[in-house]
Order: C-alpha cells, then sequence, then structure tokens
C-alpha cells in the first residue's frame, strides 16, 4: 500500500464523522447476521466507531488465519491508546484490547503478520520527536494480548514516510522509509521476534531512493526500489520542452533473508532507460516475479510490466496499456492461473466519479483485450485481490445496475465485484448491511473464496464493520463493454482526451482553425537562470483525431505575461499568424510572426518600438489582413492599443489608442464579427489604487483598427472581473468573464461572484442583465471559455479543495455537467481556448512529467 495508508484515514476522516462509543461487537443486526453467516453473502459485524482524529483502523491477516485489526483514538488526555480487535476465520471480531499508550503526536500506524515458532502480529508507530520521528512496535497474540512493552526501533532527524511489516519464519520484519528534502529515503529493516525483541541490529536495505515495494518469500522477503534516472542532458536553445531530469527512474529487485541481510546482489530490472515512475507493484504467480507500474517516458503515461523467474532470468520491461489521455497503474493481483491488473485514465475523471478497468495478464506479457469498466465514485482507493478462480474488486460504485436509467441517481456503496478466471463479472455485493451500507471500504484479501474487508457506514458516529463475502452466482458473466458502447451514455461527456504536449509548465495557449487541422500556440517551459517571465513560444497541428504534430519553435524566449493569440489567414492554404511579446532592449514588444499552413515560420515583425511593457496580445483575421490588440504602457498605466497588419505584415495605417483611463487595462480579448472586432477586458479606473477591475468593451474597424463602437461597462461590482471569453451571437455578441470574490471571503461562491454572462446587441449595448453561469458542484469558477458555434456553450475551470474540475454547460440551461478532473491543484491558472466541440486546456501534476497541454473532444448529449 506505500504511502496509501495515510491517505486511506485521510478519506475516511473527511468523509465520516461521529465519537468512539460503544462495547466492541455490538450492531443492531448482529445476531441474525451471525446465525446466517454461513447463507448470508455478505456478513458484517459492527467492532468499533470513529471521529475525525481517529488513526485507522487497519488490519492483517496470516495466511487462512486469524486476522487482527488497530485503531489509534483521538486524544484521551495527555496521551492516545493503540486498540486491537481479533477476527476470526469467517471475519467475526471477538473481544478488544489496548496495546500501548501513546504521545499525542504519533502520526502513523501498521500492523502486520507474526510467523515462526511465534505467531501473533506486529503493530508499529510512528511520533514527532523535538528534532524529527520516532519509531516504535509491539507484538501481540492471536486475542491481542501484548507480548512485553513496546521498542524504540528508531530515531532519526528524518521523515519517516512509509511502514511495512511482512511475516518471516523467524517472526517478521518491520521496513520504513526516511525520506530526506533533497537525497530520497533510505529504506531499513529491523527483524522482530515472537516476544517482541529485535533479533540484532536493524540494516540499511538501500538510500536514495524514490519508490520502494516489498513482500514476502519462502525464505525472507523481497525489496524493489526506484532510484532517480541520470539528468537529461541540457535542453538546446529554443527546445519547448523543458524537463529537469528523465520522467521516472531506474527499477532494481534484491532478495533478503528473515533478518533482512541481503541474499544476492540487486537485480536491475530496468537496465536501459529510467521510466518507472514512483512505486512499483509486484506479485508472484507461477515461479516468477510480476513488477508492474506507471511508465511516463512517452507523451502519455501507460501501464509497463516486467518479470522475474526464480532463476533470475529476466523477461524486459513492456508497456502493456497505452490509452488516449494515459493510464496509471492501481494495482496488480496474481493467483495460480495468472495475474490481472487494476488502472484507471486520470485524465478521464469526472467530478468525484473515475472509470478504473480491470485487465487480465496473459503468459507473453500482454493484456487482454475488452477489459472491465467500473465507474468509481468519491476519493476511496479502489483495491485489488486474487480469488481461487479469478479476482475480486472493492471499489464504491452506484449501488446499482450500471445499464438502468436510474444509475445516475443511485447512492454510492462500497461494493465487492468478483470475476471469473477471464476478469468478467460473476458477482457484485454491497456492503449495504441492512439499512446501514457503507460508502467505503478497505483492507480486501480473499486468501479462499471468503472476501475480507473493513468497512465504514457514515454518520455520528462512523460506524466501522469487519465484513465477509461470500461468493455466489449473482449474474452471468459479464463481459466489458467496448469503447463505442461507453460513448453511446447520455449526458453530457468527454468522448475522448489526447496530450497535445507533456512535459512542459504552460504559462498561455491559443488556437486556430488552420484547413483542416488546429494549430495550438504555446507559451510554455521554464527559461533559463532562473528568468520565470519568459517561456518558449511552439506551434504544432492538431488533427481532428487529437494526433499532434511536431512542435515548431517560434521564439525561444517570449514574455510569459504578454500572452499568444494565433489567428488564420484567408484561405485553408494561406496559414496565418501569431502574436506574441519579446523583450527587445530591456522593454516588453509586440512581435507578429507569419506562419505557413503547417504552423512553420516563414517572416516576422516586431510591431512596437515604444519604451514600457506591453502584454495581453491579440490576433483577429480581419477580411484583407490581421487587427492586433495589446496593452501597452507606454505612458504609465495600461491602455489598449490595436493596429493592422497585412498579409506580408506590413502595417496599414497607424496604431490606435482605443482607451484613455486611469488605471491598467488586462486580460484582454478580441473576435471578429462582420466589419468590426469587438474587444473585451478588464479595466481598474474606478478604482485604480486598490487594482480592483470592472468589465468593459469596444469595437474597432477590421479595415483599419480605428475605433467604432465606444467602450461599455458592462457591470458595475465590489469583485475583480477578468479573463472575458468572446463569442458571436445571432444578434450581437456574447461575453463570458469571471468575478473573483475578495481575497479571505468566507463565501467565494455566493451569488455576486462566479462565471458570468452578457450579451450585447450590434450597437454594443447590453441586451438585459448579465446572468450567472452555473456550476456542477461546490467550488470556485476559476476560468472560462465560450465555445463559438451555435448554440451558445461554456466551459468553466471550477475549483475546490481537493483540485480542479472542468464543467460543461449550456448557458440557456440551469445546470452544469462535470467533464473531467485535472491533477492539478486548486490555485493552478488554467487556459482554455474552445474549437468546436473541442476544448484545449494546461493540466499539471505533481512532477515535471505531469504538466501538459491536453486536447478534450465533448459530446453535448
Amino acid at each position: 500500500m506505500k504511502r496509501l495508508l495515510l491517505a486511506l484515514l485521510l478519506v475516511l476522516v473527511a468523509c465520516h464523522k461521529g465519537e468512539v462509543r460503544g462495547p466492541v461487537g455490538t450492531d443492531e443486526s448482529r445476531n441474525t447476521v451471525q446465525r446466517n453467516v454461513d447463507r448470508a453473502p455478505v456478513a458484517g459485524w459492527m467492532f468499533t466507531s470513529a471521529n475525525e482524529r481517529t488513526l485507522g483502523p487497519f488490519h492483517a491477516r496470516r495466511a487462512g488465519q486469524a486476522a487482527m485489526a488497530t485503531w489509534l483514538t483521538p486524544a484521551e488526555g495527555t496521551f492516545r491508546t493503540i486498540h486491537v480487535v481479533p477476527i476470526d476465520v469467517k471475519g467475526v471480531p471477538h473481544g478488544e484490547a489496548i496495546v500501548a499508550k501513546v504521545s499525542l503526536d504519533t502520526t502513523m500506524l501498521a500492523i502486520g503478520a507474526l510467523a515462526g515458532p511465534m505467531p501473533g502480529f506486529t503493530i508499529a508507530w510512528t511520533s514527532l520527536t523535538d528534532r524529527g520521528k520516532s519509531l516504535w512496535s509491539a507484538v501481540v497474540d492471536d486475542k491481542g494480548a501484548p507480548r512485553g512493552k513496546p521498542i524504540e526501533l528508531t530515531r532519526t532527524t528524518d521523515d519517516i514516510v512509509w511502514i511495512d511489516i511482512l511475516p518471516t519464519e523467524h517472526g517478521s520484519i518491520c521496513l520504513w522509509a526516511e525520506e530526506t528534502r533533497t537525497a530520497g529515503a533510505t529504506l531499513i529493516g529491523a527483524p522482530i521476534a515472537g516476544d517482541g525483541r529485535v533479533r540484532g541490529a536493524a540494516s540499511r536495505i538501500a538510500q536514495g531512493v524514490t519508490g520502494w515495494h516489498a513482500l514476502p518469500l519462502d525464505k525472507g522477503v523481497g525489496v524493489s526500489t526506484v532510484s532517480p534516472g541520470a539528468p537529461d542532458a541540457k535542453p538546446k536553445p529554443g527546445s519547448p520542452s523543458v524537463r529537469d531530469a528523465k520522467p521516472g527512474g531506474l527499477l532494481s529487485f534484491r532478495r533478503l533473508d528473515a533478518e533482512g541481510q541481503p541474499l544476492v546482489p540487486p537485480i536491475v530490472i530496468t537496465p536501459k532507460s529510467a521510466t518507472v515512475s514512483g512505486d512499483v507493484e509486484v506479485v508472484r504467480t507461477n515461479g516468477r516475479l510480476l513488477f508492474a507500474w506507471t511508465d511516463r517516458s512517452g507523451e502519455e503515461p501507460g501501464v509497463a510490466l516486467a518479470s522475474l523467474d526464480d532463476r533470475d532470468n529476466l523477461e524486459p520491461a513492456r508497456r502493456v496499456v497505452d490509452a488516449r489521455g494515459g493510464a496509471a497503474l492501481l494495482s496488480i493481483a496474481a493467483n495460480a492461473d495468472g495475474a490481472a491488473l487494476l488502472f484507471e485514465a486520470p485524465s478521464r475523471r469526472s467530478g468525484e466519479s473515475r472509470r478504473v478497468h480491470l485487465a487480465r495478464v496473459n503468459e507473453g506479457l500482454s493484456v487482454e483485450r475488452r477489459p472491465l469498466n467500473l465507474e468509481v465514485v468519491g476519493r476511496g482507493q479502489p483495491e485489488l485481490a486474487a480469488t481461487a478462480k479469478g479476482f475480486a474488486v472493492l471499489a464504491t460504485t452506484a449501488d446499482c445496475d450500471p445499464d438502468a436509467p436510474s444509475c445516475a441517481n443511485a447512492k454510492a456503496v462500497a461494493t465487492v465485484y468478483r470475476t471469473d478466471a477471464r476478469a468478467a463479472v460473476v458477482q457484485r455485493e454491497p456492503l449495504a448491511f441492512g439499512a446501514d451500507p457503507a460508502t467505503l471500504g478497505w483492507g480486501l484479501s480473499c486468501e479462499t473464496d471468503t472476501c475480507f474487508a473493513l468497512a465504514a457506514s457514515p454518520g455520528t458516529p462512523t460506524r466501522i464493520r469487519s465484513a465477509a463475502v461470500r461468493p455466489r452466482e449473482t449474474a452471468r458473466p459479464v463481459e466489458a463493454k467496448t469503447p463505442e458502447v461507453i460513448a453511446k451514455k447520455d449526458g453530457t461527456h468527454v468522448v475522448d482526451v489526447t496530450a497535445v504536449a507533456s512535459g512542459e509548465s504552460v504559462a498561455d495557449l491559443a488556437t486556430a482553425r488552420f484547413g483542416t487541422s488546429t494549430l495550438v500556440a504555446l507559451l510554455s517551459g521554464r527559461a533559463e537562470r532562473g528568468d520565470r517571465t519568459s517561456a518558449a513560444l511552439s506551434t504544432r497541428l492538431v488533427s481532428d483525431e487529437g494526433e499532434a504534430g511536431a512542435a515548431n519553435v517560434i521564439a525561444p524566449r517570449a514574455v510569459a505575461v504578454g500572452g499568444v493569440s494565433v489567428a488564420p489567414a484567408g484561405g485553408p492554404d494561406d496559414g496565418g499568424a501569431v502574436a506574441w511579446v519579446s523583450r527587445e532592449s530591456g522593454d516588453a514588444e509586440v512581435h507578429v510572426t507569419r506562419l505557413d499552413k503547417r504552423g512553420r515560420r516563414t517572416g516576422d515583425v516586431q510591431l512596437t518600438t515604444a519604451k514600457g511593457e506591453a502584454s495581453d496580445v491579440t490576433i483577429t483575421w480581419a477580411g484583407s489582413g490581421w487587427i492586433v490588440a495589446w496593452v501597452d504602457w507606454r505612458d504609465g498605466n495600461g491602455e489598449v492599443y490595436a493596429a493592422k497588419v497585412g498579409l506580408d505584415l506590413s502595417r496599414i495605417g497607424r496604431e490606435e489608442r482605443i482607451t484613455k483611463a486611469p488605471g491598467d487595462a488586462l486580460d484582454l480579448a478580441a473576435l471578429a464579427v462582420g466589419e468590426n472586432v469587438w474587444l473585451a477586458w478588464g479595466d481598474t479606473r474606478e478604482s485604480p489604487r486598490e487594482g480592483l477591475a470592472e468589465l468593459y468593451t469596444a469595437a474597432v474597424r477590421g479595415k483599419d483598427a480605428k475605433k467604432s463602437l465606444d467602450e461599455q461597462r458592462l457591470l458595475a461590482t465590489a469583485a475583480n472581473s477578468r479573463t472575458p471569453s468572446l463569442a458571436a451571437t445571432a444578434d450581437g455578441v456574447a461575453i463570458a468573464w469571471i468575478e473573483d470574490a475578495p481575497l479571505g471571503a468566507e463565501t467565494p461562491g455566493s451569488s455576486g461572484y462566479g462565471a458570468f454572462l452578457a450579451r450585447l446587441s450590434s450597437d454594443g449595448k447590453p441586451s438585459g442583465r448579465p446572468q450567472r453561469l452555473a456550476l456542477a458542484g461546490d467550488g470556485t469558477a476559476t476560468s472560462v471559455a465560450l465555445l463559438r458555434d451555435a448554440p451558445l456553450r461554456a466551459i468553466v475551470a471550477r475549483g475546490t479543495l481537493e483540485g480542479l474540475a472542468l464543467d460543461a454547460l449550456d448557458v440557456t440551461k440551469p445546470s452544469a455537467t462535470t467533464v473531467l478532473g485535472l491533477d492539478g491543484p486548486p490555485s493552478l491558472d488554467v487556459s482554455l481556448a474552445t474549437e468546436g466541440d473541442v476544448v484545449f486546456f494546461n493540466d499539471e501534476g505533481t512532477t515535471t512529467a505531469d504538466r501538459r497541454a491536453r486536447r478534450a473532444h465533448i459530446s453535448w448529449r
């Protein structure tokens, strides 16, 4: 489980609040369940309840025998207590014991089986010290009685980020990772005897690692580690992709004895390239070890496999899952008949819903086609386990037949899905427990035909149960749906997601139609020498199928805050032009670059030469040339300027100053409609000291950039108006923008803030009052883009406490639909650009390799 133990706790705490109460084993339906345990497909026994300060419960099971659950109570005065409950082979809890009183600063808890001559269970936990952390352990017998006092295994100034406990022939071995801020983590192991004592000294297993996994072997344990790859060569000037290091690490495997000492030198599993991202998952089946991980070496992440047999013969690594939009490993499980993978498509998350897939792995290390698809809801981590004849998945899903019309409104319930050997579902068992269904399940194990897990039912208090799921055939085997069947579902949804560029932090993007493809212009990467204001400007063509062509570098050091804008020329084979800002002799100046139909540079002109700054550049095709508009600080504050250039980039007439007011203009947008080019921007003229902008519009003539419609303030508000988006309507234009709540506002989602839309007639006058656009859930609108085809539709980036999502809505309707969940944090500045039913946007994960510009095709059913 690696670092997921703490994450699981946080999910449990966030979703279930209550207080610890009640004797162990009490449950209003317990007696009935116990009498029918041999016949009921799902049985549950409540053994504790938890509040938001409870750590756990976690549990461990000794192969084919009893289990033990443990948890850490909230503060009880000056201490907390670690409790255990034994669970028999049928899943029934019996009694409760206190293992130890621990400090209030105890932060992690783990439990593992203890084998050998004195079987039982080992419990380990960490506590904060004055200068770091300490790690403690204690041993209990099968009835939960402690064998001696807790022992301090280590005290370190580093951060202990992972604990695992594995059984050995002499007891158990406790493994942990001590992570530094700069040099990765050190893996350490300590052998623990059945009486709780440490046999010998702790040993250092590996240093400087970024990912790890451990599993028990016949004569000890096997430890897999991921070490950083060598840094890439320094990128050439002008490269649109800037990466700190290779997107992954090198995978090694080492066999240790029961004392944690190496039996043989480490074996390198991925010797040629650094492709392993984060943790690796390892299982044993049919005389060999299978290694699985997320490979981030390509434009999109995928799932890779390698194998090592008992004679150390290596089957080289290969990608086995390559999906449009990417795929990430969740888990791997194996039985005597083979293995199966559980993976997801991260880019297809929709709100709190995501699609996970289960697929068989054949002997040739290939994934069999048509994997099982499940729509998982909530933030709990789906789990996979092998059964005697197939596999089982534990996930929170809608409690309904996925094909039923009412499934969208069904309650979310933790559910066990059992499959046959071909990974086709033969049993679906919600952990309902009568009228008290669980919404979270974890700790799935299926060493026999019966599967066991822990389950939490929401409320006050949160009720924690031990659950047992017996096998039965509740349905004929359900084959996986094909992508074509999945795409036919009702409602607005994403049809396809692809990466336009990866490994790049995108500051801004713009799109335009070039013939039969879409040209995407990106300001991306990171400038050398710490200059954070500049980025590389590149273009690439993207087909209607989502395939991105090679990048064309236009400028290696554009000014990032200047923005980027692109527009086609008159004919499909005439290419177009891109406008951007470069620093010339210390001043920011507007450039226009001519592009051919493939997006390659054919000419360039520096449009401005004035002293001062320039930003928010736009370019719009206006019949016989382009209207270029920008914000210029030559007179001390930001004013809107515009100019006309021809096909050869020669200036037609003089540049025109559009605004003259105190305060600054910002976030300029433009759209050509008929003979006019409409402009919209935020303007601080009403509050230049506070810097709060209000939205203004105007129009210039397409033939010479002279003002044709005077400036018009759309809405007087106390909020900050920004980032407008324009679309043509039957009788004028529509403008969408963001009204930011003041910093620290208690209700940022209240009616005065969010995404707004206004309509203007052809004379520039508002048609009615602006309307607030609907969101698909809680959160704050952070950016908005209008689709430029009728009917009028919008894409809104919505930030929540947990992350970002894209909502899609028809502006004439009162509701919106979440179509994608993003990897980036809520603070990410999402740039949106639309072409037809396609939206382009930037996204950023936790690593450089997770930074992408993406394309999503939306179906508006």
